[in-house]
C-alpha cells in the first residue's frame, strides 16, 4: 500500500510557517565537540534543586490528586491571584480577572495571534523581533511589518511614520510586537522616555501593543524603566513566563491584558489545550509563596552578570576591530555586527564544521531575512570556560571570514 502523501493535504496556512533557520542551527548545535552559543537557554546549574524537590514533595503531599488532575482554564484561582498582585507590585493595577495562564510564552502569543490576526493583517514588530514570535505571526498568514532598532530599541519616529504611511493605504495593523527589556536578540532596552511616546503613537493610531516581558526581571544594573502596560494598562497586552526566571520545565506563563480580552482568551485557549500544567502552577505558587521565585530571580542576575561580564572580556580579546557589540544591563544576548560584506547565516555551515562554534545569525530574526552581517551570541548557557572558548573559536573564524572579504 503507498503511503499517505500528507503534503497534498497540508492547509494554505503551512506556506506561511518558516523555522529553517532556528531548525538548522539546532541541528548543526547538536553535533559532537560543538559549542553553541546560539540557543537562549538558561543555564540549569542555576536552579534551586534541592528547594524545588522540597517544594513538589510538599505540593504532592498537600494537594494529593489534586495536583495531578485538570484545572480551571484560565488558570488556578490561587495562582493567578498571586500574578495579579505580583503584576500590581510591578506597576501596573491587575484585578484577578485579567490574567489567564498559559504554557510558556509563545503559547500566549499564538493565543492572542489567534484572536486578533486575519490572513493578511498587519502586525508590526521592533526589527531585529523574536524568531519564535515571528513564526507565531506567519503562521496565521499575517503580513509583517519591521520597525528598526536603535541601540535604545524602537524608534519613536520610525514607528509613527510607519503608522501614518499604512493609514494612508487604509491599513490599521492588529497589534505592535515588543520586549523592551534586553530584547532578544538585540539586548537593548527602551528607556521610559521612549517607552511614553511609544505608548501615546499607539494609542493615538488605535494599534495595541503585545509587551513580552520575558527577561525583565534579569537586570544586572541601572533601575527598571516602567512596563509599557503601566503607562497604557487598556491598550497593552502584557506577556510573561517563568522560562527564563525560574526554569523552562513547569511551563509557565501567562498574560494580563483587559477583562473583555483576558474573556476572549479562555475560549481560545479551550481549543489550545484546556488548561496549563495544574502541577506547575501549585509548584510555582508555592514558589511564590515561600520567596523563593525571588531567590531564584537573584542567583539568576548573579549568574548571567557573571557570564555576561566573562562574553565581554572575551569578545574584547578576541574579536576582529571591525566588529562590534552591545553591552546588554540584563538578559541572555549581545548583538554582534560585522561588516556588511560579511553574510553571517552563508558562513554558519562552514563555521560549524571547521571551528566547532555555532552561532545564531542575524537574519533569523528579521521577517525579510536581513540583518546578514549579524549574530546573536548567547552566553547564557554554558560555561565560562567554554563561554571564552567559543568565543576565542568564533573571533578567529570571523577574522578569517573578513580577511576573505576585503581581498
Amino acid at each position: 500500500m503507498a503511503g499517505m502523501n500528507w503534503e497534498e493535504l497540508y492547509s494554505d496556512r503551512t506556506a506561511a510557517m518558516d523555522g529553517d533557520d532556528v531548525k538548522r542551527m539546532l541541528k548543526l548545535s547538536e553535533e559532537p565537540g560543538i559549542i553553541s552559543l546560539a540557543g537562549g537557554l538558561p543555564d540549569p546549574d542555576s536552579y534551586l534543586i534541592p528547594e524545588l524537590q522540597e517544594v513538589f514533595e510538599k505540593v504532592i503531599h498537600d494537594q494529593g490528586r489534586m495536583a495531578f488532575g485538570y484545572n480551571a482554564i484560565p488558570g488556578m484561582w490561587a495562582f493567578r491571584e498571586f500574578l495579579a498582585q505580583e503584576t500590581s507590585r510591578h506597576g501596573r493595577p491587575t484585578a484577578l480577572q485579567e490574567v489567564t495562564v498559559t504554557t510558556g510564552g509563545v503559547a500566549a502569543m499564538d493565543l492572542i495571534a489567534k484572536i486578533l490576526v486575519n490572513d493578511g493583517d498587519t502586525v508590526l514588530v521592533g526589527e531585529p523581533s523574536y524568531t519564535a514570535a515571528l513564526h507565531v505571526f506567519k503562521s496565521y498568514s499575517a503580513r509583517i511589518e519591521g520597525v528598526a532598532l536603535d541601540e535604545q530599541g524602537l524608534v519613536p519616529e520610525l514607528l509613527e511614520a510607519k503608522l501614518e504611511m499604512l493609514k494612508a493605504g487604509g491599513i490599521r495593523p492588529k497589534l505592535l510586537y515588543l520586549v523592551p527589556s534586553f530584547q532578544n536578540p538585540s539586548s537593548v532596552t527602551i528607556p521610559t522616555d521612549r517607552r511614553k511616546k511609544i505608548v501615546a503613537i499607539a494609542e493615538r493610531y488605535r494599534v495595541p501593543i503585545l509587551e513580552d516581558t520575558a527577561y525583565r526581571s534579569i537586570r544586572f544594573e541601572g533601575e527598571a524603566p516602567p512596563l509599557l502596560a503601566s503607562l497604557s494598562p487598556e491598550n497593552v497586552i502584557l506577556v510573561n513566563t517563568l522560562s527564563k526566571i525560574l526554569n523552562p520545565g513547569l511551563r509557565i506563563g501567562w498574560v494580563v491584558a483587559p477583562t473583555a480580552f483576558s474573556q476572549m482568551l479562555e475560549m481560545a485557549k479551550q481549543g489550545q489545550d484546556q488548561c496549563s500544567s495544574t502541577i506547575g502552577q501549585y509548584v510555582a505558587l508555592e514558589v511564590g509563596r515561600q520567596g523563593l521565585l525571588d531567590k531564584q530571580i537573584s542567583v539568576a542576575i548573579e549568574t548571567y552578570r557573571r557570564k555576561r561580564d566573562v562574553a565581554l572580556n572575551a569578545l574584547k580579546r578576541h574579536m576582529p576591530g571591525q566588529v562590534t557589540w552591545t553591552r546588554p544591563e540584563g538578559g541572555f544576548y549581545s548583538w554582534l555586527t560585522l561588516p556588511a560584506s560579511v553574510d553571517c547565516g552563508k558562513e554558519l555551515d562552514v563555521i560549524v564544521k571547521r571551528d566547532k562554534v555555532a552561532y545564531a545569525p542575524g537574519s533569523a530574526f528579521h521577517h525579510q531575512r536581513l540583518a546578514k552581517n549579524n549574530i546573536r551570541l548567547s552566553y547564557s548557557y554554558v560555561s565560562d570556560e567554554i563561554l571564552e572558548e567559543g568565543i576565542a573559536r568564533l573571533g578567529t573564524a570571523m577574522s578569517a571570514v573578513i580577511h576573505r572579504n576585503e581581498q
